[in-house]
């Protein structure tokens, strides 16, 4: 039995007057109730955990994490596109590049995290001096700093260096000391460094029973190896990401699950691949991207289409040769340019003809009554196919069916250990022996054949960037990586592209087509700007390069 990370009570830290009778209700815990006991304060760290994001918050009306939301992060990249949903934040302040501190991307984030943090910031404080077992209390200190540090990489990760803030503030005792400068990119990786280290120390390996989905030592480690490598800091990135190889690899505690479309399926939650994932549970704590991202119309139900893969991620699949069309595969046949892929694209993109719950599915023109047709305006795709990976296609996608949806997002798993070990290990050294097997192993899984040996650095960069994009297509990764790797501006100096198909002759005939034009503006787009009214708040901050 999974750990499902809700409370049936309601926590109260007022302390009772002097004056009324020292009674706790039946719904509250007083504040000296709750630290007292073990039991108790396990429930605020449940909490805790109950407020982990998926992706940063976006500026939806649905307001749910990126990666559970009608407005996925791969929406912000050349993987996929928005669908006909009014106000969509990708297509209303993305694609314009008009957004800025009044109306940004991820409004919801700042505020959302330091609430968080804050919590977190009790917790430790109350807890290091609880009257409990030292033991119990060593494993759950070690799991506030690594949810501590989780919220502060969500930050970091967007908006560069913020207040680093380790304490409980107080506006009525502390007034004005509770406005906080940012602190420098550069501290706040040394802060999440230092956080995850001590994590590690007190964390376990595993978790069995109920507990399973808590933090542990793969988790504090893959936070700090991935806030490495987004840093740049190569040799301590290769070196982190070696050390979960090293200690927990190879069915230690991790390996790669065998099947890459059944690592994501509901009965195979929690299994050996997956570090750390936010648990979800059908009717409980549950998310839509069934109705979110599903096709718009099928016997079970239809759902909005909001996030569809583009044919420029398409093309980038390769064939059982292992090269793309674009590198002269054997196997493209470009009146069937769907034949012959490799196992990753079938177990992520549904195409014209594929059969999704068990009916096929058109995306091309000319069939009558096809809400699934590709098709810039009303309800339906626009780039010609539909997100399979992540969709449990035993439900359907109305509202209703959509709640049964219970499956664990993961936030880290092993194939992202190896390949943010093979590009740090890369970028540090050289493509070494290491490197090589890194990425093997992922392609061997999918099986595609062996890289080429001889490449040159450069050479493996980009072979491991292509990997990166394949691998983790739709799991949010896509975003953060086109930002680090300051490739942004070059990706959206070009259009992005859909696949229109239609019927000519008895023959299918396949034209790409321009579905999306982003505007992005290097001197500033590569960080997001602080919302205004947090700036408002406190005068100390100072907003990003260029968004005054």
């Amino acid at each position: 039995m999974r750990l499902l990370f809700l409370i049936a009570i309601i926590v109260s830290f007022a302390a009772c007057s002097e004056k009324n009778l020292e009674i706790v209700p039946r719904d509250r815990l007083s504040d000296a109730t709750v630290w007292n006991d073990a039991k108790t304060a396990n429930l605020f760290l449940n909490d805790i955990y109950n407020n982990l994001n998926a992706g940063p918050f976006v500026t939806t009306f649905t307001n749910q994490p990126s990666e559970i939301s009608n407005d996925p992060l791969d929406n912000f990249t050349d993987n996929t596109c928005y669908g006909p949903v009014a106000g969509i934040t990708s297509a209303k302040l993305f694609d314009p590049g008009s957004y800025g501190p009044s109306e940004s991307l991820f409004h919801p984030m700042w505020g959302n995290m330091y609430d968080r943090i804050r919590k977190c910031n009790l917790f430790l404080e109350k807890v290091a001096d609880a009257p409990f077992d030292e033991a119990d209390k060593k494993v759950m200190i070690a799991q506030a700093r690594f949810l501590r540090a989780y919220f502060y990489k969500m930050l970091i990760d967007l908006y560069g260096g913020v207040p680093l803030i380790t304490k409980v503030l107080n506006n009525n005792v502390d007034g004005d000391d509770i406005f906080y400068p940012r602190n420098s990119y550069e501290e706040c990786i040394a802060f999440l460094q230092t956080e995850c280290e001590a994590a590690y120390a007190d964390l376990p390996l595993k978790w069995t029973g109920k507990d399973v989905g808590r933090a542990t030592k793969g988790a504090a480690l893959a936070l700090k190896g991935e806030a490495e490598l987004y840093a740049g800091k190569w040799e301590q990135a290769a070196a982190t990401n070696k050390k979960i190889i090293d200690e927990m690899g190879n069915g230690i505690v991790y390996d790669l699950f065998p099947d890459y479309a059944g690592l994501f399926y509901a009965n195979n939650e929690n299994n050996e691949e997956v570090i750390f994932d936010i648990q979800f549970a059908p009717n409980i704590k549950t998310k839509r991207i069934n109705q979110y991202w599903g096709v718009v119309e099928l016997p079970k139900g239809g759902g909005w289409g909001a996030a569809c893969p583009t044919h420029d991620l398409v093309e980038e699949y390769e064939f059982i040769d292992g090269k793309t069309a674009a590198e002269g595969s054997a196997y493209y046949d470009p009146a069937k340019p769907y034949e012959n892929r490799e196992k990753r694209f079938y177990a992520s993109i549904i195409y014209d003809g594929s059969i999704w719950r068990a009916a096929p599915v058109y995306t091309r023109l000319g069939i009558p009554n096809n809400n699934n047709e590709i098709r810039q305006g009303g309800n339906g795709g626009r780039t010609g196919y539909f997100i399979k990976k992540l969709q449990d296609s035993t439900i359907g996608s109305t509202a209703a069916q959509a709640e049964l949806d219970g499956t664990n997002v993961i936030v880290w798993r092993y194939a992202e250990v190896l390949l943010n070990y093979a590009e740090a290990q890369n970028e540090a050294f050289g493509p070494d022996q290491s490197v090589y097997d890194a990425v093997n192993s992922v392609r061997a899984r999918a099986g595609q054949p062996a890289l080429p040996t001889g490449l040159s650095k450069e050479e493996m960069r980009q072979k491991i960037r292509h990997e990166r994009r394949i691998e983790f297509a739709f799991e949010g990764k896509r975003f953060y990586d086109i930002m680090r790797w300051r490739i942004a501006e070059e990706i959206f100096s070009k259009p992005i592209h859909g696949m229109e198909i239609k019927e000519e002759n008895g023959q299918l005939v396949y034209n790409k087509i321009v579905i999306r034009n982003v505007h992005f503006d290097p001197s500033k787009h590569y960080l997001q700007p602080i919302p205004q009214v947090a700036i408002d708040r406190n005068s100390k901050l100072v907003q990003n390069p260029n968004y005054n």
